[in-house]
């Protein structure tokens, strides 16, 4: 009896030592280059939904292991930085070693993380859905071919739909993970609403408690209240030459609250089009304001001049109203009737033409 209680005790000990050390995340450094002479990992905060620093470490040695050990209570993400620049994001399924070879490139090797990097995987089907029409399309421009640029803006649309299907359908095989939440990052809140709350039932099942399934549940009831019949939030930013653009200012008028960029091709395409519009409509209280995420202001001046752009033009270079909206798009807008009522979201020129007229 007295050896079946020990064995009993011996077992308890084991498995719970097993336990401490299956809730550890643990990073194994080697360095395999005198260039790299420390690390910066740091981890996702769910609730603040950005990335802290967990801790630094100088390296002195080459060869030498170097470890650094987080508590694992969930699926989390992490980015490591050398002092080199290089950078990987680490989506960690599990509790484990994840061991990192620290040379001209990060190498990792694991089991229970890998690196995300779903840009890598967009990339890939941009090439495949987009690479001839970008081409034809840049040649169109060029010509000023109206009728060719028309053409295939219409086939830019059917595409489009078969390209956010193949990216959909990456992530759905990732099943709720933090690398699929990670991927998450490159959809639009609005136009794959219903994707994301399919993705949000699969983690809800499989992570009930965890902070990655209610961050998800919180960026989708925020996005909800921007439906349409809900109120626009309000803004406050200078414009292009200095003056303070608000909001809340533009009461009593039809306002088209439009997300774009100099980079953004279909958003360049509409600008001519919105124009037209603009002078157009005036007689209705019609007005527009541009929000521009671009990162180079010389970029975004130049874009406005070429396009003829005559409405109030704020570049949000932290993308904070950008991210405000929750948008991760372009292009993106938001049409709000004379109380601020978001009346359309997402529309076209002709489709913005039909409601304004609509209240001439």
């Amino acid at each position: 009896m007295k050896t079946i209680k020990t064995l009993l005790l011996l077992c308890l000990f084991i498995n719970g030592c097993k336990s401490n050390q299956e809730l550890q995340t643990i990073f194994s450094f080697k360095v395999g280059s005198e260039k790299i002479t420390g690390i910066l990992v740091s981890k996702y905060d769910f609730e603040s939904e950005q990335f802290v620093e967990l801790k630094s470490l100088s390296f002195d040695e080459l060869g030498k292991n170097y470890q650094i050990i987080d508590q694992y209570l969930e699926p989390s993400i992490y980015t490591v930085k050398l002092n080199t620049g290089k950078e990987m994001r680490i989506a960690v399924e599990q509790s484990g070693l994840i061991k990192l070879r620290l040379d001209e490139e990060i190498l990792l090797e694991s089991n229970v993380a890998a690196e995300s990097n779903f840009n890598q995987s967009i990339e890939s089907l941009n090439k495949e859905f987009f690479a001839d029409m970008i081409k034809d399309f840049d040649l169109a421009m060029k010509n000023n071919d109206v009728e060719r640029i028309a053409e295939l803006e219409k086939r830019k649309d059917e595409v489009l739909v078969k390209f956010i299907a193949a990216m959909e359908n990456l992530v759905r095989k990732m099943g709720p993970s933090a690398l699929a939440y990670d991927a998450l990052a490159y959809f639009d809140l609005y136009k794959n609403n219903k994707f994301f709350k399919e993705m949000l039932e699969k983690f809800e099942a499989e992570y009930p408690e965890s902070e990655m399934s209610s961050s998800l549940r919180i960026r989708i009831d925020m996005a909800d209240q921007f439906k349409i019949g809900g109120k626009a939030i309000n803004f406050k930013a200078n414009n292009m030459e200095g003056s303070l653009v608000d909001l809340a200012h533009f009461k009593g008028s039809y306002v088209l609250v439009d997300f774009w960029a100099s980079w953004c091709r279909p958003c360049r395409v509409e600008n001519p089009k919105l124009m037209v519009l603009y002078e157009e409509y005036k007689d209705v209280k019609f007005d527009i304001i541009g929000v521009s995420i671009d990162s180079d202001a010389s970029l975004w001046r130049k874009a406005i001049e070429k396009d003829g752009i005559g409405w109030n033009q704020i570049l949000d270079k932290d993308q904070s109203i950008f991210k405000l909206y929750l948008l991760s798009s372009l292009p993106s807008n938001f049409l709000l009737d004379p109380e601020g009522i978001i009346i359309a979201k997402n529309i076209n020129a002709e489709e913005l033409e039909v409601k304004l007229n609509a209240v001439r």
